[in-house]
């Protein structure tokens, strides 16, 4: 394969950028320790414990990186059984699930097969720009994770499997609203009409303590890396610009080999390829041997636990997308740095910066500030969320794109969330008679 000077210099700053990152943490001083005892590796993966995105007991140990999205489906599984105080649990609307999850959590406390049902549902209307179509569409999610190997140890061997189907309510889904707006990241991205498909299906080994963790099959790079914890779009914002990474040109689901490392509990660094041609709805076997045109990317991280404070996570990526002569697309490369901190038990902020060349998306920069807060009217499992967002486009001929979104998230039951969000955008970049746009939206989520 060949390397052109200017990526040879992006790789060779990029190994120096986390070569850097490993000397600082094996010179900084231990973090101090927070009053709150860590919850066990385990933990984090059985029933009834809290969620480990939960803010107020975040859990660095997570899945496979402190990096990763809490959209993988392990993340997922400990949201849908962790304990949550909803509105209406004292009337009794959680009998008819509980008939359900009991026997799911006997299965997975004989088998160590834990299985989870979630479907979210979208309505946004648009406010004022190019749009007035209301958009509608649903996002059922059937996932699986059987722990085969180490059970009630750290170093355990699982397989992960998940089934997706999205579906259209109404005359079009959410997903076109972007395109009609004059958008550059579009309002949300994932509740399209793509129908059934085979999301995830890979094994996830930990090794030597839990220092070392191996993903290999069938998975997602952009929920690996690149991610901060409020990015979510089933349980926080849908704006693509927070509930994914508008400046990276993901490849979807396919094959894919990572591996993270954890050489202190205050250090973290992971890296991986997937086959350039990965799609969500087909897999792409082919173009892996044949092509062998490949998405790279590493990541390292420092998260502390600062005294008054909690945990925060501090991380720089790295990327490459081969040029793929199949498609006749060019290479390209970039770099994220993220901040995530907790300032109390309920308050969470975040910041993340983008760049990319600029050749495979819309997106040539892109930043990043929010906070997420738990408790605000009373109840400790609603969550409202703030974020602002600055695009700066590819093409010369868009405009620079800001983006506000605020929502609150109800806990209606133990098993069903309701929130409601809205979206002011400013100078829709690929707008230039609409100086603001907007939209409101509605999620419903049930899961058991």
């Amino acid at each position: 394969m060949k390397i052109t000077n200017q990526r040879r210099t992006f790789l060779s700053a990029g190994v120096f950028s986390l070569a850097s990152l490993v000397a600082l943490s094996a010179h900084l001083p231990a973090a101090e320790k927070s009053p709150k005892q860590a919850v066990p590796v385990e933990a984090a993966t059985s029933a009834f414990e809290p969620t480990i995105y939960d803010i107020e007991s975040t859990n660095f140990d997570a899945d496979f990186s402190p990096g990763e999205s809490t959209t993988n489906t392990p993340a997922e599984l400990d949201e849908i059984y962790a304990p949550n105080d909803g509105y209406l649990d004292s009337y009794g609307v959680n009998r008819p699930l509980d008939l359900l999850i009991a026997p799911l959590d006997s299965l997975y406390e004989k088998t160590g097969l834990r299985i989870g049902v979630a479907n979210t549902m979208l309505f946004m209307q648009p406010i004022g720009g190019q749009s007035s179509r209301y958009g509608a569409a649903g996002d059922l999610d059937l996932m699986s994770s059987w722990t085969l190997i180490g059970r009630g140890t750290k170093d355990t061997g699982r397989f992960v499997f998940t089934g997706e189907y999205r579906y259209q309510m109404g005359s079009q889904p959410p997903s076109r609203i972007g395109g009609q707006m004059g958008t550059i990241v579009a309002p949300t991205g994932t509740f399209n009409d793509r129908g059934w498909v085979i999301r995830d299906a890979y094994w996830i080994q930990r090794l030597f303590d839990a220092r070392v963790r191996i993903i290999i099959g069938r998975a997602d790079p952009s929920d690996y890396v690149g991610s901060h914890w409020l990015q979510n779009v089933n349980n926080s914002f849908i704006n693509r610009n927070f509930s994914a990474n508008p400046a990276v040109p993901f490849p979807g689901h396919g094959p894919m080999l990572g591996i993270s490392l954890r050489p202190t509990d205050q250090f973290y660094i992971t890296a991986g390829a997937s086959n350039a041609y990965s799609n969500t709805i087909r897999a792409e076997f082919d173009t892996l041997f044949n092509e062998w045109d490949i998405f790279s990317f590493a990541e390292a991280g420092y998260t502390p636990t600062f005294k008054g404070l909690g945990e925060g996570r501090y991380a720089f990526g790295i990327w490459h997308m081969d040029a793929r002569s199949k498609f006749s697309l060019p290479e390209d490369y970039g770099f994220t740095f993220i901040v995530d901190q907790n300032l109390t038990k309920n308050l969470q902020v975040f910041a993340r910066y983008s760049y990319s060349d600029g050749t495979l998306t819309n997106v040539r920069q892109s930043g990043q500030i929010g906070l997420g807060l738990s408790g605000l009217l009373g109840r400790k499992d609603d969550l409202t969320g703030a974020a602002f967002a600055l695009s700066v486009p590819r093409s010369e001929a868009s405009r620079n794109e800001t983006v506000l979104e605020v929502f609150h998230r109800f806990q209606v039951s133990q098993n069903t969330q309701l929130s409601v969000g809205l979206q002011l955008i400013a100078n829709p970049g690929n707008a230039p008679d609409n100086d603001t746009a907007g939209v409101f939206y509605a999620r419903l989520r049930a899961s058991f």
